[in-house]
């Protein structure tokens, strides 16, 4: 689910998180190297770099979880449509003819 322009996990982060590129290596080099990592992992995770604080972690969450919501649909093969409910009728009751009253 990553935009074709986007060749290294370094440059996802820098275009989506909208950090400075010195940032994006810290956090690929502190194992981060996807956005659904940035958006799910325990925060406990994120707290553990140097220098980051909840206000800046949260903020890369919140955009990760938003950008992530908006590719599923747009990644989507044309040809492979969004899954549909099946609905299907009640069963009749047992033992009643099914004939009105």
């Amino acid at each position: 689910m990553t935009d074709k322009s986007d060749k290294t996990p370094q440059d996802l982060f820098i275009r989506v998180l909208q950090v400075k590129p010195e940032w994006a290596s810290i956090l690929v080099t502190n194992g981060f190297t996807t956005l659904e990592e940035i958006a799910y992992v325990p925060i406990e995770e994120l707290n553990s770099i140097d220098g980051l604080d909840e206000r800046q972690i949260q903020n890369w969450r919140a955009l990760a979880r938003r950008y992530l919501l908006v590719q599923i649909p747009e990644d989507r093969d044309d040809g492979d449509p969004l899954p549909t409910a099946v609905v299907r009728p009640p069963k009749p009751n047992s033992g009643g003819s099914g004939a009105g009253i």
